[in-house]
């Protein structure tokens, strides 16, 4: 699965697609965000600006991480709960090995400045909390696992 992110670097702008391989994850910087800025103005007899602009760096460059991936480490009978939306994890309701079942409440999730409930969509154990109280998520990132 690949994610796009939005990236400022020594205040350069980079659009960064992230794609998962097996236990590492490969990084590339799909495009550098330019704005146009002027390099330098002068008027011509007409009273006309002529602006310059920078021009657009090609950039290209792979990062590899060796932290393992929890969705490698799924087995084919256990769900991903994920988090629809960026935010702030307030409480966690249930614990690893507690029985839950469907639309039973997770987790408490703030999200522009709103409480939203993460309820269960299956039926089954919590096999693994991948968060705590406090974190930060983003969306489509896996909170728990339910076997």
């Amino acid at each position: 699965m690949a994610r796009k992110f939005r990236v400022v670097v020594n205040g350069k702008e980079y659009i960064v697609e992230v794609e998962e391989l097996g236990q590492s994850t490969v990084a590339q910087v799909v495009q550098e965000v330019v704005q146009p800025k002027v390099v330098s103005q002068t008027t011509t007899s007409q009273n006309q600006v002529v602006e310059k602009q920078l021009e657009k760096p090609v950039v290209s460059q792979q990062v590899q991480s060796s932290k393992p991936q929890t969705s490698s480490a799924v087995s084919k009978t256990a769900h991903e709960v994920k988090s629809p939306m960026a935010g702030i994890i307030l409480k966690v309701t249930v614990s690893e090995g507690q029985k839950v079942s469907r639309g039973q409440k997770l987790a408490v999730l703030e999200a522009m400045k709103m409480e939203n409930d993460i309820v269960s969509e299956y039926e089954g154990v919590v096999a693994k909390i991948l968060v705590k109280e406090g974190d930060t998520v983003e969306t489509q990132q896996t909170l728990m696992i339910i076997e």
